[in-house]
């Protein structure tokens, strides 16, 4: 399947989703004590527990929203079609 309306663009959300993910799970790490794994270093904003568990909520959202978008696009592209587009969302 190719899709293609978007430009696959909607991949992008995943990319944010996938960040967001990486602060979450780093965020109580303070710079002076940096994570360093394969070559990279991970450390975390020290965020409050309320602004995390909103931007997990973001995340998940973002990850949704590239769902449906990819659904879509593969609908309108020809490659499934409408009905397995609701399918696929839920629309009931």
């Amino acid at each position: 399947m190719s899709g293609g309306h978007f430009d696959h663009q909607q991949s992008y959300l995943g990319n944010i989703a996938e960040q967001l993910a990486h602060d979450i799970e780093y965020n109580d790490i303070s710079y002076e004590h940096r994570v360093i794994k394969e070559g990279d270093h991970h450390y975390g904003f020290e965020l409050e527990p309320k602004t995390v568990e909103f931007m997990r909520d973001v995340m998940n959202q973002l990850r949704q929203l590239e769902t449906i978008l990819r659904e879509y696009d593969l609908a309108i592209s020809g490659d499934t079609c409408e009905k397995t587009f609701q399918e696929r969302v839920g629309i009931k």
